[in-house]
């Protein structure tokens, strides 16, 4: 497992905004192309499938990301894995490191039934390639700035 180099800075940013998305996707679902949110035909559509899969609160179990971890941002890194959640909520996803929380409208694009990228703009893995390992656990692949790598959540029960 290579060690991930995430600066004190970037994780700063990480725990204040969250904001932890990759490059923008494109347009989800029933968005158009200019739009910033998941468009309002699929967030109307019932919650099936993938969607309805996601739905409940998730955590992180496990981090290895594409780059070194400085020493300084290693004790954050430990931190958040105590308190980082994420929940979807009908057409919502929540991201919550301690008191901090920040929401968004979720869709997945891509979606085969097992594989798919999440779509939540100006979130936490936006943009990100997701795969169902098991039924409580999915794996993400983020090629984002700030939360690059591979990370594993499992449901919280």
């Amino acid at each position: 497992m290579r060690s991930v180099h995430l600066a004190a800075s970037a994780l700063g940013t990480l725990l204040i905004a969250l904001g932890c998305g990759s490059a923008p996707p494109a347009a989800a679902p029933g968005a158009s192309a200019g739009s910033a949110e998941p468009g309002a035909a699929a967030l109307a559509a019932p919650i099936t499938g993938t969607r309805k899969k996601l739905q409940g609160t998730w955590e992180i179990v496990r981090y290895q990301s594409d780059r070194p971890i400085s020493k300084e941002a290693m004790p954050l890194m430990g931190e958040l894995f105590d308190s980082l959640r994420l929940r979807f909520e009908g057409t919502n996803a929540s991201f919550q490191v301690g008191k901090t929380t920040e929401q968004h409208p979720f869709d997945v694009a891509d979606d085969d039934g097992s594989e798919f990228r999440l779509v939540a703009r100006g979130g936490m893995f936006d943009g990100a390639r997701c795969k169902f390992v098991a039924d409580d656990e999915w794996q993400v692949v983020d090629k984002g700035e700030r939360w690059p790598g591979l990370s594993v959540l499992k449901r919280v029960h």
